[in-house]
């Protein structure tokens, strides 16, 4: 394999970032990182955390499921040309992730699935492109998932206040063209959506967030979606997102999903680490430590 490319038999998995390390200041990510956590996990993943600056790099990855029966993407990024006011990273972007989306040569339109991990702002932008008659999605042929739990929360959130800024606009750009088209299809959790391909339960960042399972006769990967958003979070297990909804739900989902894999040998796919993403789960006293597959 390479960094970017996981092959298991006639599986091939690739990372493609819409961002690609950024760095944000930890307090901005973590309000209760200690100064020693921060080096603790400085020391482990130098790549990831820099203690010097205070800072961490994020990346924004998607993943690209290819095999004999179906093509998927799993989260859409931030996107192009979306109004992001208060994220001036994401604001009116002119990125290249279509570009390179097809240069690995996946046509749009041969992709079967779509899935919203959950809906925030930086996992649904490429669900929608912009055109002269506005919003429409980008994969034609697709089947958009979601997890229905998440889809209800934020349409009544948008019902309530159509003109409120709902997930920094996404839901306006990104979701509601989607739903206006027919083109959501919510699933209650667990739901197996495809041969081997499930999303489970993950809540806590939302309360309807899905982490994505693919089972294979040569083993299993997990992408965890936002159950884990930096290495520090590895080295100091309890440490929680400002931005998630239910700090200690959060807390215990990722506990559970990261002692299941330590456990199970299961490949881990993150989307906020920057690179290495793919690799393996191995507990230990202090935590947890992500040993990056070979």
């Amino acid at each position: 394999m390479s960094g970017d490319r996981l092959q298991i038999g006639p599986v091939v998995i690739h990372r493609l970032a819409d961002i690609e390390r950024i760095a944000w200041p930890a307090s901005a990510i973590f309000r209760d990182l200690t100064g020693a956590a921060l080096q603790d996990a400085a020391a482990r993943y130098p790549n990831a955390v820099d203690a010097e600056t205070g800072a961490l790099a994020l990346t924004f990855s998607s993943y690209i499921i290819e095999t004999p029966d179906f093509l998927c993407l799993i989260d859409a990024g931030i996107g192009n040309g979306k109004e992001r006011l208060d994220r001036p990273a994401w604001h009116r972007r002119e990125g290249d992730f279509m570009q390179r989306l097809q240069a690995l040569g996946y046509a749009l339109e041969r992709f079967d699935l779509v899935i919203n991990t959950h809906l925030h702002a930086d996992h649904v932008g490429w669900n929608t492109t912009a055109t002269a008659a506005g919003w429409v999605p980008t994969f034609p042929n697709a089947r958009y998932v979601v997890p229905r739990s998440e889809l209800e929360f934020w349409k009544q959130r948008f019902d309530q206040d159509p003109d409120g800024h709902v997930l920094h606009g996404a839901f306006a750009d990104s979701v509601q063209p989607l739903i206006e088209a027919g083109r959501f299809d919510p699933v209650d959790l667990p739901s197996e959506i495809a041969p081997g391909l499930s999303l489970e339960p993950a809540p806590g960042h939302t309360l309807g967030m899905a982490a994505v399972r693919l089972k294979l006769s040569d083993g299993e990967v997990l992408f965890l979606a936002d159950a884990l958003h930096s290495p520090v979070q590895l080295t100091s297990p309890d440490l929680t997102s400002n931005f998630c909804v239910d700090p200690a739900l959060s807390c215990a989902t990722r506990q559970r999903l990261l002692d299941a894999c330590a456990q199970s040998n299961t490949i881990v796919a993150t989307y906020h680490f920057p690179p290495p993403v793919f690799g393996r789960i191995k507990k230990v006293a202090s935590g947890y430590v992500f040993e990056p597959v070979a």
